[in-house]
């Protein structure tokens, strides 16, 4: 959870743009469902026995059927893929960049139990790029933004993010905001 400090106040949170998650879960959902029917078609074929050769080799799967064995190696498999499932959505709902009057916070899952937390104050960035590369990413308004800093982190990348002309808008006018109440605070 991130702690705002005082006087803070959130002006955006963005996470990837939702077509990249989409498009992420797209061959996990299509093996998903081929192994369902591969399931339903295992419930309702009959299948010769096993080999010999695999009787020879393992003489106690006589008394598995090869119809159980696929189905268990087909479930364990939709157990793994259900998995793996899970973390590309959990990855994209936890990777965030965070804007608020005083900085820029980016929140990144590395690993299941890693997670980083990195933040700019925006009166160290010095420059903000962004890079729009694709027919797709052109139509639907999304890209990377990249914040040059004088911190200990160089480059903060917002990655895929929809509308980042708007967010690059935000975070100049944030960082305006910031440098007079600095003004004020000196004089």
């Amino acid at each position: 959870m991130i702690t705002l400090r005082e006087n803070e106040k959130i002006y955006l949170i963005k996470r990837r743009h939702p077509l990249i998650l989409r498009l992420e879960l797209l061959p996990g959902v299509f093996i998903f469902f081929v192994t369902l029917v591969l399931i339903a078609i295992l419930l309702f074929v009959r299948l010769p026995s096993l080999p010999e050769w695999l009787i020879k080799f393992a003489p106690s799967l006589l008394k598995f059927e090869i119809r159980e064995l696929l189905l268990f190696s087909l479930s364990l498999f939709l157990l793994i893929l259900w998995q793996a499932i899970w973390l590309v959505i959990t990855n994209y709902y936890l990777d965030s960049w965070i804007v608020t009057n005083k900085r820029t916070i980016h929140t990144e899952l590395r690993g299941l139990f890693s997670r980083i937390v990195s933040s700019v104050p925006h009166d160290r960035i010095q420059d903000i790029t962004i890079d729009i590369h694709g027919i797709l990413p052109t139509v639907l308004h999304f890209g990377d933004l990249h914040i040059q800093t004088a911190g200990e982190f160089r480059e903060f990348i917002f990655r895929q993010i929809p509308d980042p002309y708007k967010t690059k808008e935000v975070i100049f006018e944030a960082r305006r905001e910031l440098r007079k109440a600095l003004k004020k605070e000196e004089a």
